[in-house]
């Protein structure tokens, strides 16, 4: 929340109507002098119709006030592998304010051929730490918190205070988990998981029990440890995630029955199936 001192100063700045871009540098210089977060000074701009120049190609589809709610918002990704490593990206690129990035993992050679964050000279460093040096490098006005952390480590406190949490887990019993968790403390849930061709996305509400129905054998791993994960289908996968989050968090989506999109690379169908 901006002071109305801050405000003032901020209006003098960018608010006099005749400024219609802001370029990264502008912005930066601003975001030391004031000493303040750099989103923050985005989200002013795009109030003020004037457009940082790194979120320009968003518009069309966003709008400014789609873009400055994207700028507000806190989402959780509990997750950083194949998928979760293309998610953070996409939500960074789209501008998404806040992120909290949960993997209590490092990385290692087997994941060289899926993961964003992998190379071959970060091998056995943290994922959260890796993540989120690639945020800085990408967009550094999103403020990335990592936990090192587990399912059963990650605080309901943190749960409670996101927009949006993504489901980029690794097996059954933990993707229920957080399901539930995330139905007890009202938060909307984008579920993604992948096993070779095959993918499938749901957007999960609070109490709707889609994912309880997909799943309707807990078991502690999925089919993807015989299928494997090509680099494709998790980005596929990631992609149709962040499309439907970004449409929760900019209020754009009209999903308002229980659903799961399977998709199938290697024939080429796409499959709706609604609960």
């Amino acid at each position: 929340m901006l002071m109305e001192a801050d405000r003032g100063r901020l209006e003098q700045i960018i608010g006099k109507g005749d400024v219609k871009e802001l370029s990264l540098r502008q912005a930066q210089r601003i975001a030391t002098e004031m000493k303040m977060p750099l989103r923050v000074v985005e989200a002013f701009a795009l109030e003020k119709a004037c457009v940082p120049r790194r979120y320009q190609r968003n518009l069309g589809s966003l709008g400014t006030a789609g873009q400055k709610r994207l700028l507000e918002s806190r989402v959780i990704v509990v997750g950083l592998g194949g998928v979760g490593g293309y998610v953070l990206e996409e939500l960074a690129r789209a501008g998404v304010g806040q992120i909290v990035g949960v993997d209590p993992d490092v990385l290692d050679e087997t994941n060289l051929n899926r993961q964003l964050l992998a190379d071959q000279d970060n091998l056995g460093k943290k994922k959260v730490d890796e993540a989120k040096k690639r945020l800085e490098r990408v967009n550094e006005s999103v403020e990335f918190a990592g936990y090192a952390a587990s399912l059963d480590e990650l605080s309901d406190e943190i749960l409670r205070g996101a927009d949006l949490v993504f489901d980029c887990l690794d097996n059954v019993e933990n993707r229920l988990k957080l399901a539930d968790r995330c139905s007890d403390a009202g938060v909307v849930l984008v579920h993604g998981a992948i096993a070779g061709w095959y993918g499938q996305v749901a957007v999960v509400c609070p109490g709707d029990g889609t994912l309880e129905k997909a799943y309707r054998r807990k078991q502690s791993s999925g089919i993807e440890q015989n299928l494997g994960n090509p680099p494709f289908t998790a980005a596929l996968a990631a992609s149709l995630m962040v499309a439907e989050g970004v449409k929760v968090l900019t209020g754009k989506s009209s999903n308002k029955k229980a659903k799961l999109l399977f998709f199938d690379l290697l024939e080429d169908e796409w499959q709706t199936i609604a609960f």
